[in-house]
């Protein structure tokens, strides 16, 4: 990564630049601070070109993708201690850090909410309900979303698996069949090695769950059904941690609906499972 200004950059290089990405620039250089809240399809839309426009523009610049291009450009709009959440400012008390923090946390809950698209998560919970078995893929944060539900889905007797590893993530995804459910946890929507295990999921007839944030992005446009969530925006709104707050709580949502629906199967597996646990604990 370039050690230059974001800005800078940018200007020296934009008349070198084919087309399509010099139209990404300059989009940019317009809307410098707006660009921070865009995910790569955002921009792409913005700038009425592609994602593969985007991302190329982004490596013409000196960075290896959208996200480091974002870092950069973070560099040049505002203060390094508010990249974690812009709302903080550096002489904030512990009392004023926990209040913004909390505030912001539970903003993104209620925007999640009345956002919530019931039919998606109906038909999500329907195809749980029905799935042969669960993959859930993620990574960073998102992986910490998919290990809780794999832990819920569990619980009630419904076979999930959430695995680290990225080459593991993709083999798994390449043996999905039809009547298996590939879950797919992304926030920023643009994760290569998420992405890729919904197309090898497609690929072999799964149903594909992409849990990601609202708006466009190549997750939630090749999903065969996108559930979305609202965060506080952060200039790394794909490691906000009310973007996971949010994930989990609609994820929770959707597997106590699933209790609800199988409550007889699901009592059964919750006793089943507490027993197997329970040499473990005191």
């Amino acid at each position: 990564m370039t050690n230059q200004s974001c800005k800078t950059v940018i200007m020296e290089r934009l008349s070198s630049l084919p087309k399509a990405e010099m139209k990404v620039g300059e989009y940019v250089l317009e809307h410098f601070s707006e660009v921070l809240n865009c995910n790569v399809s955002e921009l792409a839309e913005l700038s009425n070109t592609s994602d593969a426009s985007v991302v190329r523009f982004c490596k013409k610049m000196g960075y290896k993708g959208y996200q480091e291009f974002k870092i950069s450009l973070a560099g040049d709009v505002i203060p390094p201690y508010k990249h974690f959440n812009q709302e903080l400012d550096q002489d904030d008390s512990t009392e004023t850090v926990c209040a913004k923090i909390f505030n912001t946390e539970v903003a993104a809950l209620n925007e999640t909410l009345s956002m919530v698209d019931y039919e998606a998560v109906e038909a999500v919970v329907k195809a749980l309900e029905g799935a042969r078995r669960v993959e859930i893929y993620g990574s960073g944060g998102s992986l910490v979303v998919g290990m809780d539900v794999q832990h819920k889905l569990l619980k009630i007797g419904i076979k999930a698996s959430a695995v680290a590893d990225a080459d593991l993530q993709a083999m798994s995804a390449s043996l999905l069949e039809k009547g298996d459910v590939a879950l797919c946890i992304s926030h920023s929507g643009s994760n290569r090695t998420i992405l890729n295990c919904m197309i090898q999921a497609k690929m072999q007839g799964a149903t594909t769950i992409a849990l990601t944030a609202a708006g466009s992005s190549p997750l939630s446009k090749m999903a065969d059904i996108p559930l979305f969530v609202a965060t506080k925006q952060t200039v790394f709104k794909s490691e906000s941690v009310s973007a996971r707050i949010a994930q989990l709580a609609l994820m929770d949502a959707v597997v106590a609906k699933i209790s609800i629906d199988i409550y007889d199967e699901a009592y059964e597996a919750i006793q089943k499972t507490r027993k197997a646990t329970a040499s473990n604990k005191y």
